[in-house]
């Protein structure tokens, strides 16, 4: 059925289509940011990391650390936590970073930019100068990348 003025060749109607699509084509690109460097860091890599993936940044350590690791049942949870030292989500920053420790005053425990000076560290390894290695209770010491993560996020300046 034909109706008038309207032409129902399917190649005019396929090649109109087509040069819809390669007209729009670079309107699309500019619209997600390609090329822009939006949501990159100043070496070219996401600021948000991929699930699961441990990356330098505290966001990161929250969720593939301190959420799985240390803010659980009878550890750094709640406002109960031992010495004050609460990492659940939202509180990580301000009990860690430029904090003194609540076991030593004189101890911090994280100084930006200098992780051999940060009580975390520290605790984290054999011979904590207080207290005793982290996680406790007989739990299995992180793995060296995993603590090597952390130790890059305050030599990077420990951003919240």
């Amino acid at each position: 059925m034909m109706y008038r003025g309207y032409n129902a060749d399917p190649m005019r109607t396929g090649t109109a289509f087509a040069a819809l699509l390669f007209a729009a084509a670079p309107l699309a690109l500019a619209g997600c940011g390609a090329g822009s460097g939006e949501g990159l860091d100043q070496n070219g890599q996401p600021l948000v990391s991929p699930p699961g993936a441990l990356v330098p940044t505290l966001a990161s350590i929250q969720d593939n650390v301190f959420t799985v690791s240390c803010a659980v049942s009878s550890c750094h949870t709640g406002a109960g936590a031992p010495y004050g030292l609460q990492l659940d989500r939202g509180f990580s920053a301000g009990n860690l970073i430029k904090v003194p420790s609540g076991q030593d005053p004189n101890l911090i425990r994280v100084v930006p930019f200098d992780p051999d000076a940060s009580l975390l560290i520290q605790k984290l390894g054999d011979m904590p100068p207080v207290g005793e290695r982290m996680p406790a209770g007989g739990r299995a010491p992180l793995k060296t990348a995993t603590i090597n993560v952390i130790r890059q996020w305050i030599q990077d300046g420990a951003l919240p």
